[in-house]
C-alpha cells in the first residue's frame, strides 16, 4: 500500500449486535441441479458498524443481502441457517411469516435495492411512494404524514422537495431516484441498512454524493450498514470490515486496513492487484485468469482452485473452511468460531490453507519478494480510485 489506511473498527467489539447470520444458505432448484447462491455465510454486525461485501458479478452478494431480510430470489428457493436481529429479539428471520417480516422491514432492517428505476412504481408519484413507506412504519395521516415525507426527501438532499412530490420516477435523475430509495428505506428509522450496490450506473460525482449521504446518515442516527459493491475503492473508504465473496462463500473477512494491507487469500490478493493503481503506467494490468464457477454441484474443496496461481498438490483434497489467521503460530490452523470473524479469536479469517505462506511472500515493508507467479508491481493504492466520502 502507498499509504496507511485508518482502522475505523476500534471499539466496535463493545457495541450491541444488531444483526447476526449463522451458516446462511440460499439454494435454488433448477433443471440443471441445485444452485447454491449463498453457502454457509456467517457474520455479526454491531451498532454503527459498516460491513463491506465485495466480489465479482454472480458471487452471491445480492442474494445474500436479500436473505438477511427473509427475501427469496424465487418462490422455490430454500433459505436455511439462521438470521437474527439481537437488538429486537432472537427469532430466526428465515422462519417468520410474511406478515411477521413486514413488522421488521423498515423498523429494524431496511433494504436499498440495486436498480432504482425498477424498484419504484413508474405510474405513482414520488410523494405517494415515500408516504406509503412512512405510513407503514408510523401512525401518521394527513398533514403530519405530508410533513414527514417532505422532511425525509429534504434529509436525503432532494432539491426543491416540496415541488417534486407530484413528480413521477421518469422525471427524476438517477441520483435523485437513488436518494428517493434511501428516503423510503429510512422511513421507519431502521437500525440496519442493507445497501445493494447503491451507486451502480451513476456517474462519479453522483456516486460520491450518494456515498457521502450514507456516511452522514450513519453518523447522525448510529445505524449499522451492510454495503454491497464490486468497487474495492468504495469499501476502502466506507467500511469498518470487509468480506470478500466468491461462488456463494466468504473467502476472507477482516478489518478494512488489515485486509487491504495483508490479504491472506489468493483471490483477495489478485483483486487488489487487478486495480488500475496497482501497477506502473507502462505495465499491463494484472488479470485473474478464467471465470467464476457455475453455482451447481460445487466441490467441497476450494472453489477458487482452478484460477489460483498459489495452489499446490495438497489443495485439491483440502475440504475448505474458514481459518483464523495467526492460529498457525499456536500449533495449527483453527476453524472460525460462531461470530464469523468478529470476535477476538477469529478477527481475520480466510478460506485458504496456505494463508501463512502468502504472508511470507511479502517483505517486512509490505512489498513482495520476487515470486515467480507474481508479475505485478508490489505497490497498490486503493483510495485514490474514488473521492473521499469521509
Amino acid at each position: 500500500m502507498s499509504r496507511t489506511l485508518t482502522d475505523r473498527s476500534s471499539g466496535a467489539a463493545g457495541r450491541d449486535v444488531v444483526l447476526r447470520a449463522d451458516d446462511l444458505r440460499v439454494t435454488i432448484p433448477t433443471p440443471g441441479g441445485q444452485v447454491r447462491a449463498a453457502d454457509g455465510v456467517s457474520f455479526v454486525l454491531r451498532q454503527g458498524q459498516t460491513l463491506g461485501v465485495v466480489g465479482e458479478t454472480g458471487s452471491g452478494k445480492s442474494v445474500t443481502c436479500r436473505a438477511l431480510l427473509g427475501l427469496r430470489p424465487s418462490p422455490r428457493a430454500v433459505l436455511s441457517g439462521s438470521v437474527t436481529h439481537p437488538g429486537l429479539d432472537d427469532r430466526n428471520v428465515l422462519g417468520l411469516s410474511p406478515r411477521q417480516l413486514r413488522h421488521r422491514w423498515g423498523r429494524h432492517v431496511a433494504l436499498v435495492p440495486q436498480n432504482p428505476m425498477s424498484a419504484l412504481n413508474p405510474v405513482r408519484t414520488i410523494g405517494d411512494q415515500v408516504a406509503e413507506a412512512v405510513a407503514a412504519s408510523r401512525a401518521l395521516r394527513g398533514a403530519a404524514l405530508h410533513r414527514a415525507v417532505l422532511q425525509l426527501l429534504e434529509r436525503v438532499g432532494i432539491p426543491a422537495a416540496a415541488r417534486r412530490l407530484d413528480d413521477h420516477p421518469h422525471q427524476f435523475s438517477g441520483g435523485m431516484l437513488q436518494r428517493t430509495l434511501i428516503a423510503i428505506a429510512l422511513a421507519g428509522d431502521p437500525r440496519v441498512l442493507v445497501a445493494d450496490e447503491p451507486t451502480t450506473a451513476l456517474d462519479v460525482l453522483v456516486q460520491d454524493q450518494i456515498l457521502s449521504l450514507l456516511v452522514d446518515l450513519k453518523r447522525d442516527v448510529g445505524m449499522a450498514l451492510v454495503l454491497v459493491t464490486h468497487d474495492l475503492a468504495v469499501v476502502a473508504q466506507m467500511s469498518d470490515r470487509i468480506a470478500v465473496m466468491y461462488a456463494g462463500q466468504f473467502l476472507e473477512t477482516a478489518r478494512t486496513a488489515q485486509l487491504l494491507e495483508d490479504p491472506r487469500h489468493p483471490y483477495t490478493d489478485a483483486l487488489l492487484h487487478a486495480l488500475p493503481g496497482a501497477v506502473a503506467r507502462d505495465q499491463p494490468l494484472a488479470v485473474i485468469p478464467g471465470s467464476p464457477p457455475q453455482l451447481v454441484d460445487l466441490p467441497s474443496s476450494c472453489r477458487f482452485l482452478p484460477r489460483c496461481a498459489r495452489a499446490d498438490p495438497g489443495c485439491p483434497g483440502w475440504r475448505t473452511e474458514l481459518l483464523t489467521v495467526g492460529a498457525v503460530r499456536d500449533g495449527g490452523a483453527a476453524a472460525a468460531g460462531r461470530d464469523g470473524g468478529e470476535g477476538t479469536a477469529g478477527e481475520h479469517l480466510t478460506r485458504c490453507r496456505r494463508h501463512d505462506d502468502l504472508a511470507r511472500l511479502r517483505d517486512p515493508g509490505g512489498g513482495r519478494t520476487q515470486d515467480p507467479t507474481d508479475h505485478t508491481d508490489s505497490g497498490r493504492d486503493i483510495a485514490p480510485q474514488t473521492r473521499s466520502t469521509r
